[in-house]
């Protein structure tokens, strides 16, 4: 009888051992999709100054370039968070990208779609054309990215605060327009600017404005651009 126990306890023995490796294989992975999500997000933002560690917020909806060339419209971080996840679950996360701050800080080139749309801390929503237009937006506030790493980011760095909406956008020509949301927002700032083009200045939000706080949900009022730029400069 302790024979037969001994030869059932012992193949017991080596099954718990395959379980618990591969419990630790699927662990390992999840921890390097997370970490390439994280490489990927600090890259896309650090190129930019953008972000909670920047000057500058993204305007949603974007569109990005995944490492395959394929494109994918995102309305929000979380999306954008998801996306780069499911990629990476799918197709591995090795490839593309080029190295910096410190050992195996791998990046993932992750590319945007060309235009997009950035609110600096004077509530002026730029228009960014290229990537060399996006690098001068960074050499003109380099932000605090030199203190932070990629680790974590998507937790803890990516944005100060959301618009809230309905908001007022006036254009340099004195018009106004109320638009309802993010997409609304960027239709009729592209629309501006086809039916206006040579023309000089860039369009702003009207105070007050409503923000909500990415860190704990609460809402602020802001009533100029002053306490826009108060609030960008106190977030991190």
């Amino acid at each position: 009888m302790l024979k037969l126990l001994k030869l059932l306890f012992v193949p017991a023995i080596a099954l718990m051992a395959v379980l618990n490796a591969c419990n630790k294989s699927e662990d390992t992975a999840d921890a390097t999709i997370e970490e390439a999500v994280d490489q990927s997000l600090y890259s896309i933002q650090e190129r930019g100054g953008i972000g909670r560690y920047g000057c500058y917020e993204l305007v949603f909806p974007l569109s990005i370039v995944l490492p395959d060339s394929s494109t994918v419209e995102v309305g929000s971080y979380e999306a954008l968070k998801d996306t780069l996840r499911g990629y990476f679950q799918a197709n591995g996360t090795a490839g593309g990208g080029h190295h910096g701050h410190g050992p195996r800080r791998h990046r993932p080139a992750i590319q945007f779609v060309f235009p997009i749309s950035v609110l600096d801390q004077d509530g002026v929503l730029i228009t960014v054309e290229n990537e060399d237009a996006l690098r001068e937006l960074r050499a003109d506030c380099r932000g605090t990215f030199g203190n932070h790493g990629p680790q974590g980011h998507g937790h803890h760095g990516l944005s100060c605060f959301d618009l809230v909406f309905p908001i007022t956008l006036q254009f340099p020509d004195s018009s106004t327009v109320e638009v309802a949301n993010r997409q609304e927002m960027r239709d009729r700032v592209r629309e501006w600017r086809q039916n206006n083009p040579g023309v000089h200045g860039r369009p702003q939000l009207v105070f007050p404005i409503t923000v909500q706080m990415t860190a704990d949900s609460s809402l602020v009022t802001l009533n100029s651009k002053e306490e826009l730029k108060q609030l960008k400069e106190d977030c991190e």
